[in-house]
């Protein structure tokens, strides 16, 4: 196994252990980002390792919509979510890859639920994390290929999805957002598609395909819905962009494409909207946050390389409250190309 695949499989710290708050009532001075090819990697590099060191996207461009049996429904990974209103005062959740832990608004283990089978309220890789405004709990399972819904003190209250790639189907599912009217919008990672059910898991409609035309996704990382019921995805490898689509699927807009200017990204992960439309973008292999308006037009960036409490080694997820604060996950110990980690090199790379 790679070195960088190694890297990529450290579990991710809990968000208010590892993350980055910035308020946004003050104004920003954002950082010029500079790209340092002592400490990142090129574009010729990045594509020579995609090729031999990530599995899963090598079988995604082999088989594109022909995804077999043998594909895997686990992708490594930690999240964590804010109450459902993003009110800081309230409490916040983290999956634990078996377990669900839920945190008062200091820090402090308040509950927690999950063992480690396939029963209800079991998980074998609990991975994305969401709720609605009743304060209900939705969990993606990444290795059972369904959700699971619960009461805020971790009542289980109903499953859906089987490994498939049908519609109720999933391959991984990754991220998870939910709407004004509490439908579940479920990205998967290596299905391809969007999958849309209400709050009691009944299909709604799904789209999405193998490609990079509009509507179309390579590795979707991340979803997330505006005020308007937009809904936002991040498609961070290969096709590099954010891609909007209205509440019934219909393609929007997209932006970005695979670099390092500003509205460029080198897979780009977390995605989040503030009350304005802004919509902010973790660039996590350019060790950036980007921000733009409802329209996709760049705004400003921040984040560089570095162990300092505002840089970052590999930012992955992102959050906003209801006081405009942002809070970043900084899931590494080390950059994927950096010479030097953090218990190096006196706090440096």
């Amino acid at each position: 196994m790679s070195k960088i695949l190694k890297v990529l499989l450290i579990p991710f710290s809990l968000i208010f252990l590892c993350s980055i708050s910035i308020n946004f009532i003050s104004t920003i001075n954002a950082q010029v980002f500079e790209f340092n090819e002592e400490d990142y990697f090129s574009l010729e590099e990045k594509e020579k390792d995609a090729t031999t060191t990530n599995s899963e996207d090598t079988s995604a461009a082999a088989n594109s919509e022909d995804t077999n049996d043998k594909e895997t429904c686990i992708n490594n990974q930690i999240e964590s979510v804010l109450s459902s209103n993003g009110d800081m005062s309230s409490d916040s959740y983290s999956s634990d890859f078996h377990f669900i832990k839920k945190f008062d608004k200091d820090g402090n283990l308040i509950g927690s639920w999950g063992t480690v089978r396939s029963q209800d309220g079991q998980f074998l890789h609990a991975h994305g994390i969401t709720i609605d405004p009743q304060d209900n709990v939705y969990v993606s399972d990444a290795e059972n290929c369904n959700i699971q819904k619960f009461d805020k003190n971790g009542k289980f209250i109903t499953k859906w999805g089987t490994k498939g790639k049908g519609p109720g189907e999933f391959l991984q599912p990754e991220s998870m957002a939910v709407d004004s009217v509490n439908n579940i919008y479920v990205a998967e990672y290596s299905g391809k598609n969007i999958q849309k059910f209400d709050s009691n898991g009944t299909f709604i409609d799904m789209w999405g395909k193998y490609g990079s035309k509009k509507g179309q996704f390579v590795h979707q990382h991340d979803i997330t819905v505006d005020s308007k019921d937009y809904v936002y995805v991040t498609d961070g490898r290969e096709n590099s962009r954010v891609s909007v689509f209205d509440n019934n699927g219909k393609f929007i807009k997209h932006w970005g494409s695979e670099g390092k200017d500003e509205g460029q990204f080198i897979e780009d992960h977390g995605i989040v909207v503030d009350s304005e439309g802004n919509v902010y973008v973790v660039d996590t292999r350019n060790v950036r946050v980007q921000k733009f308006d409802a329209e996709g037009n760049f705004l400003t960036m921040w984040g560089s390389l570095g162990c300092k409490d505002d840089q970052f080694l590999i930012p992955h997820d992102i959050a906003i409250d209801s006081e405009e604060n942002i809070y970043v996950t900084d899931s590494g110990k080390s950059h994927f190309r950096a010479d030097y980690n953090c218990n190096q090199g006196n706090n440096k790379i």
